[in-house]
């Protein structure tokens, strides 16, 4: 009953080929599908299950919060530091490969987090551990495959797939919330892993194909223009004698690190990623200490995340149509509105009028960073690009959680740390008037 988890690439590939006719019309669908179940589950288990484990945590292991929030920013780091080789293996590689290896890493690290006794195991863990596996499961991965499968209707498909990052956020929260409470933080965790291997492992072993060529089909589920192609790489020949016609090579490799656009992009997301990193971990400790209940600062990160699933789809809608910097635009402004709203005020109904809107804003955000990219440098360097932007992005993305600790720690309260959340936001639409996009529609 175990043999079609143990199906080789070339066996699932060919299952595919056998109902080509049905594949064109559904197969692309299914990527988007799997995609987004492994979003949510190593977001959801690795990310908006933070907030919810915090004073769990704090309080059997030690520490301050700043001690705390920064095991996430090891948990980002080591996502971080993998980006460009892990960018280089979903490009050249198989994705399928990746994710299998994903999905065990990630289970095994929840298995042994349970386990832990100090902090330094804690950070130990949750970086090197869960911190890979949900790397080679996650955004980079899931948002690869789907470019790879797509490119006209590439943010609708990406605002779809990244769905599973948000709804993660809705459901995530509030079961934390319940386990901890019913079960303890260790079982858990340990619940966390066994779902990991019942959920992510067949999905990832029976769907995943990587790239719609290496089955006979097209993007966007297109026909084939010649039955059952096979995709070759080949080097363009100079021709000397007409160099006019020939265009300019787009760059590869860390040839794109000389490209204005690639750094624009990536400290642009980095200055939006940062408050947001640092807003979702906080904010449940932010509502409860303003003498709300956990019941109700859990329904502020579901509030959060509910309004990011439909953002995810509106968002990558927009950037379908209108021009992906004014989509990011408006995406930001609505980010910088929320945590302006949180600074302000203490009551719990404006508070969730900013979660709202804030939600909506940052739900946009990854589906606008992968339609960017792809509209740049194309599907061919995708997971290379993305992959390289980790860790130029790292500096910046991960003070966020820390800062936030810190300055609670120093004042007793959140708003000097939503007052500096709102001046990156700033800094962020400031940036965005240098971008240049010209859409190749690769």
């Amino acid at each position: 009953m175990f043999r079609p988890l143990l199906l080789s690439d070339d066996m699932l590939e060919a299952r595919v080929r056998k109902g080509t006719e049905v594949a064109r019309s559904f197969y692309g669908r299914q990527i988007i599908a799997v995609s987004f179940v492994t979003l949510f589950i190593s977001v959801g288990f690795g990310f908006y299950s933070f907030g919810p484990f915090f004073k769990a945590i704090a309080a059997e292991l030690g520490g301050s919060r700043f001690g705390v929030g920064g095991a996430l920013t090891t948990f980002m780091i080591a996502t971080a530091l993998m980006g460009p080789s892990l960018g280089r293996a979903v490009d050249g590689g198989s994705i399928r490969r990746i994710m299998t290896y994903g999905v065990l890493l990630m289970a095994s690290g929840f298995f042994l987090i349970a386990l832990v006794q100090n902090l330094l195991q804690f950070y130990l863990v949750l970086a090197i551990v869960i911190g890979l596996g949900a790397a080679m499961i996650g955004d980079l991965t899931a948002s690869a495959l789907v470019a790879n499968w797509f490119v006209r209707r590439r943010g609708m498909a990406l605002g779809v797939a990244t769905m599973g990052i948000s709804l993660s956020g809705v459901v995530m929260a509030p079961i934390a919330t319940f386990l901890i409470e019913a079960v303890g933080w260790r079982n858990t965790f340990r619940i966390y892993g066994l779902l990991t291997l019942i959920v992510i492992f067949p999905l990832v072993r029976l769907l995943v194909v990587t790239r719609p060529e290496d089955v006979g089909l097209r993007p966007d589920n297109d026909p084939p223009d010649q039955p059952d192609p096979e995709p070759t790489i080949v080097e363009p020949a100079p021709v000397p004698s007409a160099p006019a016609l020939q265009p300019p090579a787009p760059p590869t490799g860390t040839g794109v690190l000389r490209d204005p656009s690639f750094w624009i992009i990536a400290t642009v997301i980095s200055l939006t990623f940062c408050p947001n990193s640092g807003t979702l971990t906080h904010i449940i400790p932010h509502v409860t200490d303003l003498g709300y209940s956990p019941a109700q600062a859990a329904l502020v990160l579901s509030t959060i995340a509910f309004l990011g699933v439909l953002g995810k789809v509106v968002f990558g809608w927009i950037s379908d149509r209108i021009d992906k910097r004014l989509a990011l635009f408006f995406a930001v402004i609505g980010q910088a509105a929320g945590v302006l709203v949180y600074r302000q005020t203490e009551d719990y109904a404006w508070i969730l009028v900013g979660s709202v809107v804030f939600g909506l804003s940052m739900g946009g955000m990854v589906p606008l960073w992968g339609a960017t990219v792809g509209a740049v440098f194309g599907r061919e360097r995708f997971g290379r690009v993305m992959g390289l932007m980790r860790p130029v992005m790292l500096p910046i993305q991960t003070i966020g959680v820390p800062l936030a600790g810190y300055l609670y720690d120093r004042q007793g309260h959140y708003q000097t740390a939503f007052g500096v959340f709102f001046a990156f936001y700033c800094a962020s639409m400031l940036l965005m008037l240098a971008l240049r996009i010209q859409d190749t529609g690769r």
